[in-house]
């Protein structure tokens, strides 16, 4: 996935693994509750 996603736009189903080694797809934790993505594009890196 390298496109922009619109401000307002859903955002594309994906997956992941989290810190307790189970992993996740956004569509299946949408059907149960809200969901809050958060992005720091410094995050992890030096300076």
């Amino acid at each position: 996935m390298s496109e922009l996603i619109a401000v307002g736009a859903k955002a594309p189903d994906f997956e992941l693994k989290a810190s307790d080694g189970k992993s996740y797809r956004l569509s299946e934790v949408l059907k149960r509750s809200h969901v809050l993505l958060v992005f720091y594009p410094g995050n992890f890196t030096p300076g």
